[in-house]
């Protein structure tokens, strides 16, 4: 087999967290590195990829794919500090699909690229760059057997789940959705169908969802009931509330594990190795 596997840089939502009670599960905002062979791809720009990047470029990786969800700040932000885009032996996709009118990926960056809102614009990028735009349900084929599934997700300015298929396993990355209660979503579960693991939105569980209906997020204990319907094995709980400290989230992982087996809270320096098992990097 391949070598598919995922680490997460960054698995908290909507803010990065406080570092003195977060130090076990992480303080920055979603990022996550999948390798699919020699094949680098990376699942949004949240301050996580800075440190993600660095790896990238003290390991002499040369071509990136970066796969967007949506352009909230918590999944952007830290797109301007990747050391490998500043790079002239770097080629570098980025992909863009959420949005709901004219915009590009191209006028995206840009657009919160510039001043008065940051001083370096994406004209200072050395990298070779390949804006690229789509809008699910496009498959896109990133070459090397590498294929990957979209589909649109309920999110306030919208937002995009992906399926990752790469040498007969899958990987699927479902964040900032909301589910309506007693349902389950026909797009989502059509997408993670038969897939080996699944990382979902669960900012909130079932007992506070009801405060935030209309903020386009979902729950731990949702994720399970997609996993038991799409027979997907491993559920990795992701893009965590701010009020998460580690004690919680430890609590949480003890709690999830005892109602689905498969479950884990995703945590900086996790690597989910896809059709295996999953240890800690």
């Amino acid at each position: 087999m391949s070598r598919f596997e995922a680490t997460i840089w960054g698995a908290r939502g909507s803010i990065s967290a406080p570092a003195q009670p977060n130090c076990v599960f992480g303080s920055d905002t979603s990022c996550v590195e999948v390798r699919c062979g020699e094949r680098t791809l990376i699942l949004d720009a949240g301050t996580g990829i800075v440190g993600c990047g660095r790896h990238l470029y003290e390991t002499h990786v040369q071509e990136i794919d970066i796969l967007l969800t949506h352009c909230h700040f918590d999944h952007i932000m830290g797109l301007p500090f990747v050391i490998p885009l500043y790079k002239d032996h770097v080629s570098a996709r980025i992909f863009a699909g959420h949005f709901e009118d004219a915009t590009t990926t191209r006028s995206m960056v840009e657009g919160f690229m510039c001043p008065p809102y940051f001083p370096v614009t994406p004209k200072q990028f050395a990298a070779k760059i390949d804006y690229r735009d789509f809008r699910p349900p496009d498959i896109l084929d990133l070459g090397d057997g590498i294929v990957v599934k979209t589909v649109r997700l309920t999110h306030p300015n919208g937002a995009v789940g992906y399926r990752i298929d790469y040498d007969g396993h899958s990987l699927c990355y479902i964040t900032d959705t909301e589910h309506v209660p007693g349902t389950l979503d026909p797009g989502i579960l059509d997408l993670i169908a038969g897939a080996d693991a699944m990382i979902y939105d669960s900012m909130y569980t079932d007992e506070t969802f009801g405060r935030y209906i209309g903020f386009g997020h979902s729950t731990w204990q949702q994720g399970v009931r997609l996993c038991r319907a799409g027979q997907v094995a491993r559920l990795i709980i992701f893009h965590h509330d701010v009020t998460q400290t580690d004690d919680r989230l430890e609590a949480l992982e003890a709690t999830a594990r005892g109602a689905f087996a498969g479950a884990s809270v995703a945590r900086t320096g996790l690597t989910i190795s896809i059709g295996e098992g999953d240890q800690p990097a």
